[in-house]
């Protein structure tokens, strides 16, 4: 094989406008395997507007992502429209501008900073519980999530409800990500101001002219008195680059807020929603993890976390059978040599982590929820699994998450247990996250 040679092209099936891209936009989670089945490890998708290098080996994978990040380091086209939501944050930054700001948000995230608002996670989900045990049996609960991770994110990003409009943040969040999802849903929305209202952007508009005026207001209140709080806010306006010495901007912190926000409650809010489901479908299980929620006794206490090595495994089983971010892209930004095939500058780069996941050739029956597959030792090969992504920009709030995730399994499967409505449609939407579909109904009964 020439090394000049390009990725194969898929030819089938193909739109008569779109190409084959027509389809992995319908459903990516249906073609993508069946694809890397039939083209192997490195294809392109194409059409008229452009195309996509599919990475189909966690080996290449593992080339792009770490060994040769400098090469596909700036973010593929899909991230502009992240950019909308979170401005030129951790996530959606690219070069040596990502790279200030990785190291001066690190210390943020620090195990002391986990620590410092344990309680106020437990507390939180607690109060939630309470909410839904006293609601209506089978109701959808993916809005509880999402409210539940709103509050806690908001809390930590800004410690109390006592900052003007804070309170409102988390509304105009969900606002944004819901029209953020029509633009995707809807291409034709990208060619729509994002400015100036018309009828079909009239609310985001609004809603992001508020957020922007709440943020910078609460921003410049606490530059005037820097050591009021502490919290994630506070760590952010107190980080400074060790070269220059200089800290964030003003434009840069509400950046990262708006990253902090929507990275740190869409993909959180999903996971437990996918766990739930999963749990609900092997009573088994639910059975072990009661007993293990039980026999740790009745409170939660900091430290104790890792008394619950199957709640632990759960968490990863269902990552792996429903990774929240489904796929990770990057664009080529210095011409390459992957897999005997050249990869030219500018070319988008696609890994397919929901693919990765659940391939045979990885992984012991994958197509099987088994939580004890993390209990019994390795269970793939390196490189394969990686729900928080992978090298130099794996999700720097992981462990934040892992906390939480754990925090809200226990908390929910201590007071309720959960059953499937059969009759509810249950199937997965790869958006920006993996979502439920449908949203996510369970029944629910009080443990006594």
């Amino acid at each position: 094989m020439k090394i000049s040679d390009p990725p194969p092209s898929v030819e089938s099936p193909r739109h008569w406008l779109m190409g084959s891209a027509f389809y992995i936009q319908r459903d990516p989670l249906k073609w993508i395997p069946q694809w890397m089945a039939e083209y192997g490890d490195l294809f392109s998708i194409h059409s008229p507007f452009g195309g996509v290098t599919v990475v189909g080996s966690p080996t290449l994978a593992r080339q792009v992502l770490v060994e040769r990040y400098p090469k596909y380091l700036e973010k593929g086209r899909s991230y502009a429209l992240l950019r909308i939501l979170m401005g030129n944050g951790l996530v959606t930054s690219s070069g040596e501008f990502w790279r200030g700001q990785r190291k001066m948000t690190q210390p943020a995230f620090h195990r002391r900073r986990l620590d410092a608002i344990f309680r106020m996670m437990v507390a939180c989900t607690d109060h939630a519980v309470d909410r839904l045990a006293a609601g209506e049996d089978g109701r959808d609960l993916a809005p509880v999530f999402s409210r539940l991770t709103l509050e806690i994110i908001s809390r930590a990003m800004f410690s109390t409800d006592g900052d003007e409009g804070a309170d409102r943040v988390g509304e105009h969040i969900a606002t944004l990500n819901e029209g953020a999802l029509r633009m995707l849903r809807q291409p034709w929305r990208f060619l729509l101001p994002r400015k100036i209202p018309t009828p079909f952007t009239a609310q985001e508009v609004a809603a992001r002219r508020d957020l922007d005026a709440i943020v910078h207001r609460i921003i410049a209140r606490r530059r005037e008195k820097p050591d009021e709080h502490d919290d994630l806010l506070a760590m952010f306006l107190s980080a400074c680059d060790e070269e220059t010495g200089r800290g964030m901007s003003d434009a840069q912190l509400r950046d990262e807020v708006m990253t902090m926000y929507v990275a740190g409650h869409e993909t959180t809010a999903n996971a437990m929603c996918w766990l739930l489901h999963l749990v609900a479908r092997h009573p088994e299980i639910q059975a072990r993890l009661h007993e293990e929620v039980d026999a740790a006794g009745d409170a939660l206490e900091q430290g104790q976390l890792n008394a619950y090595p199957l709640v632990r495994a759960v968490i990863d089983e269902s990552l792996r059978f429903y990774p929240t971010i489904w796929s990770i892209g990057r664009r080529c930004v210095e011409a390459d040599e992957l897999g005997g095939y050249r990869i030219p500058t500018g070319m988008p780069m696609l890994v397919p982590i929901f693919q990765f996941h659940r391939d045979p050739r990885w992984w012991d029956r994958p197509e099987l929820f088994r939580p004890d597959r993390f209990l019994e030792g390795k269970p793939c090969p390196d490189g394969v699994y990686m729900p928080f992504g992978a090298g130099p920009r794996i999700c720097i709030g992981n462990q934040f998450a892992l906390q939480e995730l754990v925090i809200m399994t226990v908390g929910f499967l201590r007071r309720l247990k959960v059953a499937p409505l059969e009759e509810f449609p249950v199937e997965p939407a790869p958006l920006i996250t993996l979502r439920p579909k449908h949203g996510m109904r369970l029944r629910w009964s009080a443990r006594t």
